[in-house]
């Protein structure tokens, strides 16, 4: 997979430019569950350097001086699934929020790359960001999109902090999982049943895939950016060993929270999470 630095187009879009060709990319279930925002919302799209439309909503204000974060979801999920999108309104206190939707998910064009490719979509919404006036940019990533968030603090760089949140370390991890989250896993991904129903939630699967760098692999190379690795201490599918390893492999300045009560991913995306999240990203990078 070639790695080159990415050249970006982005622009904010009027809902009917939302429309269109991206939407038909949404199902029925989606639009009908999909979370309404109760805070300021502008959509907006932007082109990969390989030619992936990037649909997302900015959350809260949108002042250049106030710091921007990066949000990516995970594998079964969109910009817009609720509790995730619940999570992107808390922070938009402390944060100008890009909500985004990645490639083979939601509106967003394009196949799932299981936090591969993906780098290229953090990318491109990390120079709408910039482009938009905001000098502090963090990327932010639940479980696939931690991966991604991980992979391009690495690989492309130049976000002021990254967060990694239940994110693998590396791609064989089936036989640490739980037995049932690992049948779980496989009978979603594995199978034609698995496949048509993640079709049904709006997700678009690859016919192959060729596995890249994992994350333990190259975050090292995020230093001397920050680093935050959060993992949950009942996480199934990858067990808090993944997020001691990450944690082993980074450089610093770097943080470890495992939290207690924490499953995977979006099931530790509480109120109480949100402040702790800004506290931390406040002691590690320049917020003001």
């Amino acid at each position: 997979m070639a790695l080159a630095a990415p050249c970006i187009m982005g622009t904010l879009a009027h809902d009917d430019e939302v429309s269109g060709i991206a939407r038909t990319a949404m199902t029925t279930f989606q639009g009908i569950t999909s979370h309404h925002w109760r805070v300021p919302a502008e959509p907006f799209v932007v082109t990969t350097e390989d030619g992936v439309h990037i649909h997302g909503s900015r959350l809260g204000e949108a002042e250049p001086g106030r710091p921007a974060l990066l949000l990516a979801h995970g594998m079964i999920g969109w910009h817009r699934k609720p509790r995730f999108a619940v999570f992107g309104e808390q922070l938009t206190p402390s944060f100008t929020v890009y909500a985004l939707d990645m490639r083979g998910h939601g509106h967003s064009d394009g196949v799932c790359d299981f936090g591969g490719d993906e780098i290229y979509d953090l990318e491109a919404v990390h120079r709408l960001a910039r482009d938009e006036g905001h000098a502090t940019v963090i990327s932010c990533g639940t479980s696939m999109g931690a991966i991604a968030s991980i992979r391009h603090g690495a690989l492309l760089g130049g976000t002021d902090a990254v967060v990694g949140i239940s994110s693998l370390a590396y791609w064989d991890w089936h036989d640490d999982a739980h037995p049932r989250a690992r049948r779980n896993m496989h009978a979603s991904i594995g199978t034609p049943a698995g496949r048509a129903a993640l079709r049904a939630f709006g997700v678009r699967m690859p016919d192959r895939w060729d596995p890249p760098e994992s994350p333990e692999d190259v975050i090292g190379k995020i230093a001397p950016t920050p680093v935050v690795i959060v993992h949950g201490a009942d996480d199934r599918l990858f067990p808090p060993s993944h997020a001691h390893r990450l944690y082993e492999a980074a450089g610093e300045p770097k943080r470890l929270l495992i939290g207690e009560g924490f499953g995977h991913a979006e099931d530790g995306l509480t109120p109480a999470f949100a402040h702790k999240l800004v506290d931390v990203l406040g002691e590690m990078v320049d917020l003001t």
